[in-house]
């Protein structure tokens, strides 16, 4: 049997000859707005028919699925928190969640690719569970390759970036923009963006109508996510509007906002480790490897021992301390919660992309002075300047990267290591030096 197969309800005949149903496993699940929702591109750019309850519930689930999952899991989740977090109250709020996740298991996905068109419904399969108050959720397993496993051109977005928009529309726009915020612009035509909008032929068919309505996008995501864009006609054809251009920016006043800090998640137990100088890549591997409360336990033994005293390498005693399990700790196995996992894997990708962005600032140093010192060792330059531009150049690295590790700090984010530019010849140099001045930062 197939993989597919395994994970689909199955009647079973028992011994007895009872038909018996044989419910998949599934992984208990409590979703967070700050999860990350992670697709590829081809979802974002296909139609999609989805009312807005229906798109906050299934992205909701969607935040479930890490891009490097190896399998499409089944969830399990409270109806009750899934009605609170997606926004559905009242008295019958049972039966309306029920409703759009049978809605879900009806409405098609439609992809064209060439002379292929492929409909996909969203839910495969739902089975609830009377008298406790939840359900078991298994996406179409044709979506799969959509949202896990996913290697590059994906796009990622925080849950809370979306579920507090007020339009399907308005959430539509924000994922059309958010693929292409890397390239800070995005031209749409006109009947581009109606059908990516899934806007009806009936509806906002004169021009003012179709600004309104980005008008009044342009407002709320400002106000409520990530982004923010300004807009104008790109092309025109004859009197009719062809086009417009999107330009896309940061939206700075709420990305400090964007990570709600629940009870003992992945971040506060990392930054608590690197707070006491633990590197950033043992933080990971002790968050992996040890129940949280066994790890906070284990560093407040330490810095309680210490009051009064002076512990030369605080860090190495608190790893050997949670290593070796020196408070006695009674939470001295790894968590057993699926989520608290996905949590870690979205921190630590986090800090990886934000480690590769800082670094790869640096590089635009080098790489800019590299041009200018070949240019001019094919000229008459004395080689008092070309010692001055590399030691100008110096100067500017050691500037850049005391810049970004106030920034890190700021954030509350572990600093750039050593480790993350000794493999580069120039940087490896710099942050010697960099660490040797001690810097303040």
């Amino acid at each position: 049997m197939n993989d597919q197969a395994n994970a689909q309800e199955v009647l079973e005949v028992e011994a007895d000859g009872q038909l018996a149903l044989n419910l998949p496993e599934a992984v208990e699940a409590d979703i967070k707005d700050y999860y990350w929702v992670n697709q590829s591109r081809e979802i974002i750019n296909a139609q999609q028919d989805l009312d807005l309850t229906e798109r906050r519930l299934i992205f909701s689930l969607v935040s479930l699925v890490q891009p490097d999952d190896e399998e499409f899991k089944t969830f399990t989740v409270s109806i009750k928190e899934l009605a609170n977090l997606i926004g559905v109250e009242g008295k019958s709020f049972y039966e309306r969640v029920e409703k759009a996740i049978d809605s879900l298991q009806s409405k098609q996905l439609k992809l064209s690719h060439d002379n292929t068109r492929q409909k996909i419904t969203w839910v495969q399969s739902a089975t609830y569970k009377d008298g406790e108050g939840r359900v078991t959720i298994k996406l179409s397993e044709d979506l799969a390759p959509f949202f896990r496993n996913l290697k590059r051109a994906y796009t990622k977005f925080r849950l809370k970036n979306v579920l507090k928009l007020k339009s399907e529309y308005n959430w539509r726009l924000y994922e059309v923009l958010k693929e292409r915020e890397f390239r800070k612009e995005r031209i749409i035509k006109v009947n581009e963006l109606r059908h990516l909008l899934n806007i009806p032929d009936d509806k906002y068919k004169m021009l003012k109508h179709l600004r309104e309505l980005i008008d009044r996008a342009q407002t709320e995501l400002e106000e409520k996510t990530d982004i923010l864009f300004t807009y104008d006609i790109h092309k025109r054809v004859g009197r009719s509007v062809e086009s417009f251009i999107f330009r896309i920016h940061k939206n700075t006043k709420n990305m400090n906002n964007d990570q709600e800090v629940a009870n003992y998640d992945a971040e506060t137990l990392l930054q608590l480790l690197v707070e006491n100088g633990i590197h950033r890549k043992k933080a990971v591997q002790l968050a992996k490897a040890y129940h949280p409360f066994y790890i906070e336990e284990n560093v407040r033994h330490v810095r309680a021992m210490s009051t009064g005293q002076t512990i030369r390498n605080m860090a190495g005693y608190i790893v050997k301390a949670i290593e070796e399990n020196y408070a006695n700790s009674l939470f001295d196995t790894p968590i057993d919660d699926a989520m608290f996992g996905l949590e870690l894997r979205n921190v630590e990708q986090g800090l990886e992309e934000s480690t590769a962005a800082d670094v790869e600032t640096l590089d635009a140093i080098v790489a800019n002075f590299k041009s200018m010192l070949a240019r001019l060792a094919t000229s008459d330059a004395s080689v008092d300047r070309l010692q001055a531009i590399a030691d100008e150049r110096d100067a500017m690295l050691l500037e850049a990267l005391t810049s970004i590790q106030k920034k890190r700090k700021t954030l509350r984010k572990p600093p750039l290591l050593f480790e993350d530019l000794a493999g580069d010849p120039y940087l490896k140099p710099i942050y010697e030096k960099w660490e040797e001045a001690q810097y303040p930062f």
